[in-house]
């Protein structure tokens, strides 16, 4: 079985060290940076992705190898509220898109798509959160 690959660009960066990025540390090791097209957007204290077909915008992250699928799932779509636990239609969905790594290589990895229309919203245009953030004085550690 090929491994299977999670990609993240928002608040569950290594950086933001939030509690439920230690918990997902324990189904899955990190594997590189990389990037995805799309637009990224803030949502609240959070950012959202969309990636609109042709869309020639990068949206930069993290990449992790999966290691125990079921239980990274069951935590991270409680954490996006994306699970069924939650009335539809979710904020987010998980879905496989194409990531290229840092190093070139491009594979298929889970990501969380933000659902809602963004109509309203403020674009993030360069495609990091992390630096956005600290634009803003934002990055909050250990935050809940």
């Amino acid at each position: 079985m090929p491994d299977e690959f999670l990609f993240v660009y928002g608040t569950l960066r290594q950086e933001f060290a939030l509690p439920v990025h230690d918990l997902m540390k324990q189904h899955c090791r990190f594997h590189g940076q990389g990037s995805i097209y799309g637009h990224l957007y803030q949502v609240d204290d959070y950012p959202g992705v969309i990636a609109p077909p042709h869309c020639r915008s990068r949206v930069q992250g993290e990449l992790y190898r999966i290691i125990n699928k079921d239980e990274l799932f069951r935590l991270l779509d409680d954490y996006e509220q994306c699970s069924a636990k939650y009335p539809k239609p979710h904020e987010y969905v998980r879905k496989q898109v194409d990531i290229a790594t840092n190093s070139g290589d491009v594979s298929k990895a889970w990501i969380y798509i933000y659902n809602r229309a963004v109509a309203g919203l403020a674009r993030i245009h360069s495609g990091d959160y992390i630096s956005h953030v600290r634009g803003f004085g934002k990055v909050r550690y250990n935050a809940v």
